[in-house]
This record gives C-alpha cells, structure tokens and sequence, in this order.
C-alpha cells in the first residue's frame, strides 16, 4: 500500500513541476501545500479511528496500513513544500 502513496507524490510533483514552469510557481507551491494538508487530514482521520473501539480486529491492519502510508505521503509532500518554496525564492 505505500507504493501507492509514492505513486500519487510522483503524481503531484510531475503535475506541480508542470504548473510551475507552465504558468506559476507560487501556483504550484500552493498546490503541493493543499494535497499536504488534505493528507495530513486523512492521517489524522485514521489515527482518530485507530483510537477508539469501533474498528475491528479484521480491519485494524488495514487501518495501521493505511495511516503509516498517509504518514509517508505527508513526509514526502512536506519535503516536496520545502522544496518547491526554494525553487520559488531561487528562480524567481
């Protein structure tokens, strides 16, 4: 399943590094930074759900599965935010 996550970072990198050269780089920064916090909502989500009774044992693992990948996504657009704000000051 992180595979997955790291397919959808590719993804938005490709599509913010288009954007950037295409039309505006503050424009993909805040695209880079909207993905980010729409991940790190869907962390906390599962955490929240990971936290009480309500999830079973069957769906548990894909619960923990799910957050730790939501967890490497969130790192990984996070350096990608940090990186495109560099890009930005650097190149203008």
């Amino acid at each position: 399943m992180i595979f997955f996550y790291e397919f959808v970072f590719v993804a938005v990198a490709i599509v913010a590094i288009v954007i950037g050269e295409a039309i505006n780089r503050t424009l993909a920064l805040g695209l880079v930074v909207v993905v980010l916090a729409i991940v790190a909502l869907g962390a906390m989500s599962f955490d929240a759900r990971l936290a009480t009774d309500g999830v079973s044992d069957e769906d548990r693992r894909w619960f923990t599965d799910a957050r730790d990948g939501l967890r490497h996504l969130r790192l990984l657009l996070a350096l990608g935010a940090v990186a495109a704000l560099a890009w930005r000051i650097v190149a203008g």
